[in-house]
């Protein structure tokens, strides 16, 4: 092996294990996520719970909120089939939000929802403010 393979490979287990320190100590400091949900189908929501569950499984710290807009308020509403999955991720710290001006063009009632949710004046305001603040972005769905 000459000098420029031995210099090759030092460098690239340099590289290496800087980027598996990286990514251990990322799992020690707080991640925050912000889920955003626009779709009333109910397989997105079957799949945004299971989500749910894997990014707290990944992370030791983490901080959740689900912005929902739109068809996806439906997930959120006292009929949800997944009622008592969101009370038990809300439960573990999970925020979920609905947005007021989708509330004011459906005419839904706030008691119409479950009442662990918290509203806000814009869904989309809010996912754009939460991204200018580095939190990580994830759209639910397929």
């Amino acid at each position: 092996m000459n000098i420029f393979n031995k210099a090759f490979l030092i460098v690239a287990l340099v590289i290496f294990s800087a980027t598996l320190t990286n990514a251990q100590t990322k799992n020690k400091e707080l991640q925050k996520v912000v889920i955003q949900l626009s779709s009333n189908d109910t397989l997105v929501h079957r799949s945004l719970i299971k989500q749910l569950h894997n990014i707290q499984k990944a992370f030791k710290k983490v901080t959740i909120e689900v912005v929902t807009h739109g068809p996806g308020i439906e997930f959120l509403s006292k009929q949800s089939p997944f009622r008592n999955s969101i009370e038990v991720l809300n439960r573990s710290g999970i925020a979920f939000l609905v947005c007021q001006n989708t509330l004011n063009e459906k005419k839904v009632s706030p008691q119409e929802l479950l009442p662990l949710i918290k509203i806000i004046p814009s869904g989309l305001a809010h996912v754009i403010t939460r991204q200018s603040e580095g939190w990580s972005y994830i759209k639910a769905g397929f």
